[in-house]
């Protein structure tokens, strides 16, 4: 524990400015732009679950344009870090979206139904923009700092973009409880403006990181196929995401089956995220040293038992609520861990040259494996009673995928194996961050 103290020290402090920056602006612009709040807006503004759930689609659809950064890239000149800026850019369209409908809706030049779609655009560009750049910086960070550096900086960078924002949502929950019957939809403005500046701060943070220089992708039609061991982790993880698409929005559960509010749903996202955040701390710290394989399918177990237990969370449990919100953190911990694993096992089986195709080979199918999950949400959701025991069946079915995912994933030899088949060139980075003084 003295070590990790020291470690998150380290990187709190000291030359990891830029690093730190990026993550926070990033976790919170996730937070207040993301669907933890725009999830129970377009809910109580009146979108069915099945509506809701078909918003929740549009981000994986789009994030299936991951596929096209090798393209992109060659047709930049290798320029990631334009390209990186330019796509930023475009997620500032969504704060300013959500600003715009609930100015509309609020002065009544907008009815609710026409603010739904609106918000659903907003929704579905800016997250598909804000993953596909989160991707691209994982790809600069392999580029400007050596492997071991890399292992050390990007595990904490993810930790506090994945769980800063429970810092936030409880303040917003809250906010919207009190304030929601006086103020109506306009109680959500402060939030989305705070997501507003976060995105700016992003955009800053982004400029101010070592420049990437020119990557080579080879030319079009001429790559290899990728490595093995990537391909296979690539399939491991199509399984698990297609059970993690079909898994239901938990707040619209909430409201819809257990009868909460809007608050309630975003209390559940902070303590979620609050979760994510202790658990990431611990596990980027271990990350760095410790095998990405098996806490990947360790990940995959909590989270398909987590899944399947929200079954417990009826309405015939006067304890519903209480029960919601402990699966909301073990799947929390189980996503944070997943992801930070992810991410790490895709860079470490890269071979060289690759590690770009490798990231947004995996980034795409992930997100097609998202659309297909949730899609087969929609379609039961729109067929089947809107009741306790159609989400029973899907609880049941989502968990189901985890787990057969975390039997098919391959794992290295012990917890401390922490290798990395390919070493590419490494950038030095003392060097990097001279160039930026």
């Amino acid at each position: 524990m003295s070590r990790a103290i020291a470690d998150w020290r380290r990187f709190l402090t000291g030359r990891y400015a830029a690093f730190r920056t990026l993550a926070i602006s990033d976790a919170i612009a996730v937070a207040l732009n993301g669907d933890s709040l725009s999830i129970p807006l377009v809910t109580t503004l009146g979108a069915s679950p099945a509506l809701a759930t078909l918003i929740g689609l549009f981000p994986f659809l789009g994030g299936m344009l991951q596929g096209l950064m090798p393209a992109a890239l060659r047709r930049s000149g290798g320029d990631l870090r334009r390209l990186t800026l330019l796509i930023g850019t475009v997620g500032l369209l969504r704060p300013l979206l959500y600003l715009a409908v609930l100015v509309a809706i609020a002065s009544g030049l907008l009815p609710p139904l026409a603010g739904i779609v609106l918000i659903a655009i907003g929704f579905g560009v800016g997250a598909t923009a804000q993953a596909i750049s989160g991707a691209n910086v994982q790809t600069w960070f392999g580029r400007i700092l050596p492997e071991r550096e890399r292992r050390f900086v990007a595990p904490r960078a993810l930790a506090i973009q994945f769980g800063l924002g429970s810092v936030l949502l409880v303040p917003v929950a809250l906010l919207v409880r009190v304030g929601e019957a006086d103020w109506g939809v306009l109680i959500y403005a402060p939030a989305f403006f705070g997501g507003l500046v976060a995105s700016l701060l992003f955009l800053r943070a982004l400029r101010s990181l070592p420049r990437p220089g020119a990557i080579s992708t080879g030319r079009s039609g001429s790559a290899r196929p990728l490595s093995v061991p990537v391909r296979r982790f690539i399939r491991t993880n199509v399984i698990s995401a297609v059970g993690a698409g079909f898994a239901p929005y938990l707040s619209v559960y909430a409201i819809v089956v257990l009868g909460q509010d809007a608050a309630y749903a975003i209390l559940m996202a902070a303590i979620g995220s609050a979760a994510a955040l202790v658990g990431a701390i611990l596990i980027g710290n271990w990350l760095e040293r410790g095998s990405a394989s098996r806490l990947y399918r360790i990940s995959l177990i909590v989270r398909g038992v987590g899944m399947a237990s929200s079954a417990l969370a009826g309405p015939w449990n006067p304890y519903a609520p209480l029960v919601l919100l402990v699966v909301i953190v073990v799947i929390t911990v189980g996503f944070a861990a997943g992801m930070l694993s992810a991410q790490e096992r895709v860079l470490r089986l890269a071979a060289p040259g690759e590690t770009v195709r490798a990231q947004s080979t995996f980034g795409a199918s992930n997100a097609a494996a998202l659309a297909a999950g949730q899609l087969a949400g929609v379609v039961v959701l729109a067929l089947l009673p809107v009741a306790y025991p159609t989400y029973v069946g899907i609880f049941v079915v989502t968990g189901a995928f985890r787990l057969v995912a975390a039997a098919t994933a391959d794992v290295g030899d012990d917890w401390n194996t922490a290798t990395r088949i390919h070493h590419g060139e490494e950038a030095p980075v003392e060097a990097a961050f001279e160039s930026q003084r």
